[in-house]
Order: C-alpha cells, then sequence, then structure tokens
C-alpha cells in the first residue's frame, strides 16, 4: 500500500510539473516527439526485414526445386534411396503439452468455535481438479532435416521423425513460421516452429516435401513457383512504400 501511494504521489508531481512549468512542456514534447520518431524508424527496419525475409525464402524454395541439396551436419546420415531436400540448423520442436490442473468448488465441513477468535472445522470439500485444456508449446531446440520420405527433428533431448508415407495432415502457419504435423502411428499433434519472425520458417519446407512426396515433382515445383512468385510481388509492393533513401 505505501509502495502504491508512493508511485501515486511521484506520478503526481512528475505531472504537475510537467503542465505547469514551460521546461516541462519542451520535456514533454521532446518525449512524444521522440516516441515518434522511434516508432517511425521501428516500422521501417521491420518493413525492410520482411522484405529481405520474402526475398530470400523465395530463393531457398527456387533453390529445393532447382535440386541445390543442403549441407548435412557430420553424423547424420539418409536411408538408401532418400534424397535430401533441405535443412535448417536452428529450428523449435513443439508439442502439445498440459499446463496443469485447475481446483475449483468450496468446503462442505462444519466451522465451530475453539478458543477465543480461533476457529476449528470438520468435513471434506465440494469441489473438482479440472485437468487444464493442452497447449502447444516448445519443448526443446535443435537441426531439421527435410527429405523426398522424411521429416527429422534432431535436437538436444528430444529426437522426431515424421514419414511422409504416414503424414495425415501437414499444415504450415502464416508465412511458413510454423507447422503442424499429424502423422497416423503418433497420438499427439506435432511441429516445428522457427526460432525468429524473419527467418525462413519450416512451414516453406514440409509443405514443399509433403507436395513433392504425395503429388510428384511436376506439382511440387508448379505450387513453389506460384509461392515465389507472390513473395516477391509481395517484396516489391512493400518497397514500393518506403521513402526514396530508404530503398
Amino acid at each position: 500500500g505505501c509502495g502504491v501511494a508512493v508511485i501515486i504521489a511521484v506520478f503526481f508531481y512528475v505531472g504537475q510539473f510537467l503542465f505547469t512549468n514551460p521546461l516541462g512542456w519542451v520535456l514533454m514534447i521532446g518525449g512524444v516527439t521522440a516516441l515518434i520518431a522511434s516508432s517511425v524508424v521501428r516500422k521501417k527496419n521491420n518493413q525492410l526485414k520482411l522484405i529481405e525475409s520474402l526475398e530470400n525464402s523465395a530463393q531457398i524454395l527456387d533453390d529445393m526445386v532447382a535440386g541445390k541439396a543442403a549441407t548435412l551436419d557430420v553424423g547424420f546420415s539418409l536411408q538408401k534411396g532418400e534424397k535430401l531436400i533441405y535443412a535448417l540448423p536452428t529450428v523449435a520442436l513443439t508439442e502439445y503439452q498440459s499446463t496443469g490442473s485447475t481446483y475449483s468448488g468450496g468446503s462442505v465441513g462444519v466451522s465451530f468455535p475453539l478458543v477465543g477468535s480461533i476457529r476449528g472445522n470438520v468435513g471434506g470439500q465440494s469441489g473438482q481438479i479440472t485437468k487444464n485444456p493442452e497447449q502447444l508449446m516448445i519443448v526443446d531446440q535443435g537441426r531439421a532435416i527435410f527429405t523426398d520420405q522424411r521429416i527429422i527433428f534432431s535436437g538436444a533431448k528430444l529426437v522426431r521423425d515424421w514419414d511422409l508415407d504416414k503424414a495425415i495432415e501437414v499444415a504450415p502457419g502464416p508465412n511458413g513460421f510454423n507447422v503442424r504435423i499429424a502423422v497416423s502411428n503418433r497420438e499427439r499433434t506435432s511441429g516445428l516452429q522457427a526460432l525468429t519472425a524473419f527467418e525462413f520458417g519450416p512451414g516453406f519446407a514440409a509443405a514443399y516435401v509433403f507436395t513433392l512426396h504425395t503429388q510428384g515433382a511436376a506439382e511440387a515445383k508448379k505450387w513453389a513457383n506460384d509461392l515465389t512468385k507472390r513473395m516477391r510481388e509481395g517484396a516489391a509492393s512493400e518497397r514500393a512504400k518506403l521513402p526514396q533513401q530508404a530503398i
């Protein structure tokens, strides 16, 4: 309570100074101007990062279609007849996990006086413990390998191997940032997620190899070419919005 009172008092005196002192007005206008300028710079930087991300993602997809294989880390080997499509050195593994339980309800006991203001209680509880819904959470970080037959994750703690023959659903998220993968031999849906918003996401690579595996090279190329076209158009549109000196 004392801490809140001190904070309120500080805000009151600072506000009084800003509104009643000429120097306060100068400081307030300067602060607002600095905040606006900072917001403009941050927005421009994010635009530039988005443009770079779209162009980079389009080039990576072009390389996949062209068959330019990524480099495999030492210690990882493919199965016989398996073809490497792409490798992501850093990616997060996501899985649905419980966030615990919640208790709800009240007492059905009887309260009675003991000594003075101290009371006793006998009886039980009428409430119940309910398990919270599972949420998609990051459970490990590592590398991901995308081939024409599998998607493999190898992390510090966990390993996941998704066989594309058993894939029921491969669902990329917006901008390929993440992907959910459901396979018939595993009860829980899991997936992969990029660590930052502007890097090439595992959703694009997963969608490409799944299309390649299920529909063939021609359809996978068509899908990738359509996507890269839209990426480059989006990058060009964002670039046109920038001031001339920022291009």
